[in-house]
């Protein structure tokens, strides 16, 4: 009998679960595409369906809906998925009416009545009065835990994109034990209580950038930092950097403590 050879595609696994992720056919979106990510993505394989689906229900969507990111999506006229921008929900004072702020892409935005909402006593109030008062509830930060888990889910996800931008394979980080604390966090919301996260404004969300004839506003940027801790065996503490409409959010990877961060970030900028 003739020898045959049979190929068979290398497997491939998931970054977080670690399981077979050969058959998965998604796309990870490193920053959600809701927050005007379209280039930064992972290919099919690299996050499986299955972690995927999960990281845009319980990781990604708490962010997407709070408040405090809507209210600067609405401002920075960001469309969701949908291509749709999300309206801010608010109150008509004069007609007890729950109102909805819609923005327009050429700059204006429209009020109207809440779907659930009486719109008939709301148009009746509005034409009988020359003035009125509209109220939108104060937008307070995501929980720090489950901003933790989005930023952190991000940074493995940007190292994963770092490999592969270089010519090798995400892999290298699947078994990596200094990223088990920050994967079981992210991926199962494990491990320690808080995971801190630094916060800073760098610039304006509306603050206009130049390159050449160029012109644009930033909606989110990323960077690893590397902090030496012991350069005589070449350790080093890794941070992700993530800017979202100017502000910027610093999460240590290698643990959940921020021990020195604020001291060596002065050192280096002074």
């Amino acid at each position: 009998m003739a020898n045959s050879q049979v190929s068979k595609e290398r497997k491939l696994r998931c970054l977080f679960c670690k399981a077979d992720s050969s058959t998965s056919r998604s796309r990870e979106h490193i920053v959600p595409e809701s927050f005007g990510n379209t280039e930064h993505m992972l290919e099919p394989g690299v996050i499986c369906d299955g972690c995927n689906n999960y990281f845009a229900r319980k990781v990604e969507k708490p962010i997407l809906d709070s408040l405090y990111f809507k209210e600067r999506r609405f401002n920075a006229v960001v469309p969701n998925k949908r291509g749709h921008v999300v309206p801010l929900d608010g109150f008509h004072l004069e007609s007890g009416t729950r109102i909805q702020v819609y923005a327009d892409p050429g700059g204006g935005i429209s009020v109207g009545a809440h779907p659930d909402a009486d719109e008939a006593r709301l148009i009746k109030t509005l034409l009988g009065q020359s003035k009125g008062t509209l109220i939108f509830p104060v937008a307070t930060s995501p929980e720090e835990r489950v901003l933790a888990r989005f930023v952190g889910k991000i940074g493995i996800e940007v190292m994963a994109s770092r490999l592969v931008q270089a010519g090798k394979s995400h892999e290298e980080l699947v078994d990596e034990p200094a990223l088990e604390e920050l994967r079981n966090f992210v991926r199962r919301g494990g491990g320690p209580r808080q995971w801190s996260v630094a916060r800073r404004q760098l610039y304006s969300p509306d603050t206009v950038f130049s390159d050449g004839d160029e012109h644009y506003v930033l909606l989110h940027e990323y960077e690893l930092l590397l902090r030496p801790i012991d350069k005589a065996n070449d350790l080093y503490a890794c941070y992700i950097s993530l800017v979202l409409f100017g502000e910027e959010f610093v999460l240590n990877m290698s643990g959940p403590a921020l021990d020195g961060f604020e001291a060596w970030r002065a050192s280096a900028t002074d």
